[in-house]
Parts: C-alpha cells; structure tokens; sequence
C-alpha cells in the first residue's frame, strides 16, 4: 500500500530538515549572526576591512 512509505517518507524529511537547522543554529551560536549564504573569500574580506575600519573609528572617537 502506498501510505506505508509515508511514515519512513516524513522520518527522513525530518532528520534532513533537522540538519539543516541544527546547523544554522550551531553557526549562529558560534559566530553571533545567521549564515549568509554564497559568502565568499570577497565577502569575507569586506567584513574583516569593515571591522578594521570601525575599530579605527572607534580608536580615532576615544582620541578626540
């Protein structure tokens, strides 16, 4: 019968939606923001240029 592939069917759907999540949670947690998808070695760089530049700011406020 067809309906007894839906329970095995929804298990796995549901051990992958599981993962996916888990994983976002766990980058989440270990990074402080969700994941941006398709972040490449460009996006990376800008991010850590971004922060050079606010830490700067920061240092260059306190100064004055």
């Amino acid at each position: 019968m067809w309906w007894e592939s839906v329970i095995p069917m929804g298990i796995i759907v549901g051990m992958i939606f599981v993962m996916g999540e888990s994983q976002a949670f766990f980058h989440k947690l270990a990074h402080g923001k969700p994941k941006h998808p398709c972040n490449d070695a460009w996006d990376r760089a800008m991010e850590e240029r971004d922060y050079r530049v606010r830490a700067e700011a920061a240092a260059a406020s306190k100064e004055s």
